[in-house]
């Protein structure tokens, strides 16, 4: 027998060697808290691959099965998007999301493409896993309804990442299209329907792909993957004031659709707090989603009712800080009223879209003497106003929110920060790239520190989560910021790892904090907001 040449046994062994993994889709892309199912990963995953997620409480392990895992969310998973990253010796994928929700789940059964010949959905709450098969695909969910009764639905499918623009039709009993729903806070669209009649109706879903192509046609496909989630029961959409102080308790009204008028109302305090991503989030009784608020630090006040006139603006007390409003109806205009001493600095600050919200706010400020002294509008990926100025004169400022467009409603809350923001700084990395270090080697990792409004306190940078053998000494951020370097060096023996990592900037008084590098999840084609849009996790390979 001939042996094979030496440079053919070479050839082969560089193709069998393993490559960086490509994680493209993940089906059923969540799971509700408590359960364990199957999970099938698609792109380039060789049997060596690990799923690994940030989510305490989910966890992936291999079946033996290439591209398949066993998935268990467990009690102590909290809702929300988290990322899932795959990776090997050779490095990291980039990050998919996974929806981890609170309704019972199940899939999607095809044929259900026709009103008549919809998937019939018998039990309420739960989730739909599905995904658009193939160009053209629509898919349709059929639910009974007495009249009177209200249907609230919300899709994932952009919040997932995946290339969907999605659209949602309600089709009574009859087989007559009587509602459609498009964008929600993104490109997802949000539901709620109220029955005028009893009968059986069809929630059909159907998406153009995106980023937009020349084409128009629904697309789908393996990566056109949706969650649906579908309920007649109560649903928490926000809470008023989207605040919660610091420290002590703050209460909320609880928004949305079918609930116990006697339980509007929910204390909470720091401890119910999640941090995901740069975003806070609060998780109360009978959300599909965790709902996102701004921290402050003390509790907000309301607006009061009338104050669209000079006459009738809301005081801003003091050092209040936020105040929390409701822009009702295309001709509501709130007004608040704040006493400034001549050469003073302040700052004002709308939120309303960035948490998810449909008011597109404008901010107005008017001096004591009715001129207009500032004006804002969002502006580039701000997608709030903010507002500086600096007083001519003492008296009574107006601050002026309202609708750019003239729309309201009973959705269409915000909040309203004013006072000069605290010093800080913002933390970022020039270059946002796999790192990649030989054992017995060193390399430098350049970050980005920037002083901001007055910062002048003592900060070091380091780098958290080094794997053993990889050491990385902090370094002392300069008086005025800038760029720093910091250095990572592999012993000769350093085992081999691919582990997450991140980049961090400590204070150096106690309380010691810190502020973590992160990056936008998407970065052209941003159509509104999620409950995931950035992330802090960098990948570190040691070979």
């Amino acid at each position: 027998m001939k042996s094979a040449p030496l440079f053919l046994l070479l050839s082969l062994a560089s193709l069998l060697q393993a490559e960086v993994p490509k994680l493209d889709t993940l089906f059923p892309a969540g799971g509700q808290i408590g359960s364990t199912f199957t999970l099938t990963a698609g792109g380039k995953l060789d049997e060596k691959v690990k799923l690994w997620t940030e989510a305490e409480g989910v966890h992936f392990v291999p079946t033996g099965k290439k591209g398949v895992w066993q998935a268990t969310v467990t009690a102590q998973a909290q809702p929300g998007i988290h990322l899932v990253y795959a990776c090997n010796e050779e490095g990291a994928s980039e990050p998919r999301r996974f929806s981890v929700g609170k309704y019972p789940e199940m899939e999607e059964a095809e044929p259900n493409n026709e009103v008549g010949k919809a998937q019939m959905i018998s039990k309420l709450p739960v989730c739909i896993n599905a995904k658009l098969g193939e160009r053209g695909d629509v898919d349709g969910y059929s639910v009974k309804l007495k009249a009177g009764q209200t249907l609230v639905a919300l899709v994932e499918a952009y919040a997932l990442g995946s290339p969907l623009d999605m659209l949602a039709h309600i089709v009574d009993p009859q087989g007559i299209r009587v509602r459609t729903f498009s964008d929600g806070r993104n490109l997802d669209p949000f539901i709620a329907y109220t029955a005028e009649k009893d009968g059986l109706y069809t929630v059909q879903l159907a998406g153009f792909i995106h980023p937009p192509a020349a084409d128009i046609k629904f697309n789908g496909g393996s990566s056109s993957i949706y969650r649906l989630h579908l309920s007649t029961g109560p649903v928490v959409t926000q809470v008023y004031p989207a605040t919660i102080a610091q420290k002590g308790k703050s209460e909320v009204g609880l928004i949305g659709y079918n609930l116990d008028p006697k339980k509007l109302r929910l204390p909470l305090d720091e401890t119910a707090l999640l941090h995901r991503g740069g975003d806070v989030l609060v998780n109360p009784p009978d959300c599909i989603q965790p709902v996102q608020v701004i921290l402050t630090e003390k509790a907000a006040t309301l607006e009061k009712e009338p104050n669209n006139k000079v006459e009738e603006a809301t005081p801003i007390p003091a050092g209040a800080g936020a105040v929390g409003g409701l822009i009702s109806d295309r001709t509501d205009v709130d007004r608040f009223v704040l006493t400034m001493k001549k050469g003073e600095k302040m700052q004002a600050r709308v939120k309303s879209k960035a948490l998810g919200l449909p008011l597109d706010a404008t901010l107005r400020v008017e001096g004591p003497d009715g001129k207009v002294v500032a004006t804002g509008i969002d502006q580039g990926t701000d997608p709030d106003p903010n507002v500086s100025w600096t007083t001519a004169a003492e008296g009574a400022y107006q601050l002026i929110v309202e609708d750019q467009f003239h729309r309201g409603g009973p959705e269409h809350y915000y909040v309203l920060e004013t006072g000069l923001p605290a010093p800080t700084y913002a933390v970022t990395l020039p270059e946002r790239k796999p790192v990649v270090i030989e054992r017995g080697k060193s390399l430098s990792v350049k970050i980005n520190i920037k002083l901001l409004n007055g910062y002048k306190e003592p900060l070091i940078a380091r780098v958290s989560g080094l794997p053993a053998g990889v050491h990385a000494a902090d370094v002392t951020v300069p008086e005025k910021g800038g760029d720093v370097e910091l250095k990572l060096a592999a012993a000769s023996n350093a085992p081999p790892a691919t582990v997450p990592i991140t980049f961090q900037v400590w204070t150096t008084k106690e309380p010691a904090s810190q502020i973590t590098a992160d990056y936008p999840l998407r970065s052209e084609d941003v159509r509104g907001t999620t409950l995931r849009d950035r992330a802090s996790w960098f990948w570190l390979t040691v070979r």
